[in-house]
């Protein structure tokens, strides 16, 4: 009896303890970056969203601690890096380019030029996207983008000519070849260093969407030539062994999370799109609709310059751009 008793009690010590131990257990935290350079912008604004939904739906277990692009000694382009690494567990990884060069192919100028296009091209690559980012020791969760990249510059820019001796900041390399055909000098700037940029004289201009960089650095821009070169996509990947190593629960609570949420990005910034427009028309910026001609030109003047991107890279890259050729119908 006294065994039992003991016993009975023993049980009863621990149900009633368990709770505390819980509660007591420091909660699992990562770090989370972007390359985006604002907290207005949608992606940051919705990313706001995925981490509280993250601490609610885990009773604070899991927090995610989110930093605006710059606010890291991470530049946007080694984002890739910092996630395979485990620097960073979460990255929102827009200017991967350069880890992830098969990515290139969404970026095409003059490639993909509508959004139903560019749906599809993202499910044709989706398979090529995810095996590059595993073998850098990532994990892709979503995919979202931002509207046709267009250009803006402080100088006059009002038809493919005008691009002819100024410097634009690009997002790809895809980018920089294109200005390189016209006559411009294409650079690689991160979205937190752009402004300092503009204002010493490094560049003259920038390719961006109106919901993207047009919103954030519009004080500095004159024109406008709204030439949609390509979109831009941002992957939203998460180191592969942290997540592997995520209680179940948790695993399931941030996939569901940025599944859900991240479509959310492509919508708002799609809205902003033209609501930005107008106001920097109503600002005063100076603003040049491409004609159907300008379309043409600057798709013959790149045409050539798909094939020779995708043999450079190599047979799967090859591979990957007959096929969302294919699917486009080009």
């Amino acid at each position: 009896m006294i065994t039992r008793r003991h016993t009975m009690a023993a049980l009863a010590a621990s149900t009633v303890a368990a709770p505390a131990v819980l509660h007591a257990q420091a909660p699992t935290t990562w770090i989370v970056y972007t390359y985006v350079p604002a907290a207005t912008l949608a992606p940051a604004r919705v990313m706001t969203e995925i981490v509280e939904r993250v601490a609610k739906e885990t009773n604070g277990g899991f927090q995610l601690k989110y930093h605006i692009g710059g606010a890291l000694t991470i530049k946007g382009t080694d984002i890739t890096t910092a996630v395979g690494d485990n620097v960073i567990q979460i990255g929102d990884d827009g200017m991967q380019q350069g880890n992830v060069p098969i990515t290139g192919i969404l970026r095409l100028p003059m490639l993909i030029t509508t959004t139903a296009e560019l749906d599809k091209a993202i499910a044709v690559m989706k398979p090529y996207v995810d095996k590059a980012y595993d073998k850098r020791g990532s994990t892709v969760l979503a995919t979202y983008y931002f509207p046709l990249q267009f250009a803006w510059s402080s100088k006059k820019l009002t038809s493919l000519d005008d691009f002819k001796g100024q410097k634009i900041r690009a997002t790809s390399p895809e980018q920089i070849e294109f200005l390189k055909r016209f006559g411009a000098n294409g650079l690689t700037v991160s979205g937190a260093e752009v402004p300092s940029a503009l204002e010493r004289g490094v560049v003259d201009g920038v390719l961006t969407a109106q919901s993207g960089g047009g919103k954030v650095w519009k004080d500095l821009l004159k024109y406008n030539f709204d030439l949609g070169l390509n979109f831009f996509e941002a992957n939203i990947a998460v180191n592969k062994e942290a997540f592997a190593k995520l209680t179940p629960a948790y695993r399931d609570v941030l996939t569901k999370a940025v599944v859900e949420l991240a479509p959310k990005m492509t919508k708002l910034l799609a809205e902003e799109e033209s609501q930005e427009k107008a106001k920097r028309q109503a600002e005063g910026m100076i603003q040049t609709a491409a004609t159907p001609a300008d379309y043409k030109r600057g798709a013959e003047r790149m045409v050539s310059y798909w094939d020779e991107w995708a043999k450079a890279k190599g047979a799967e890259s090859q591979e990957a751009l007959k096929k969302v050729r294919e699917a486009l119908g080009r």
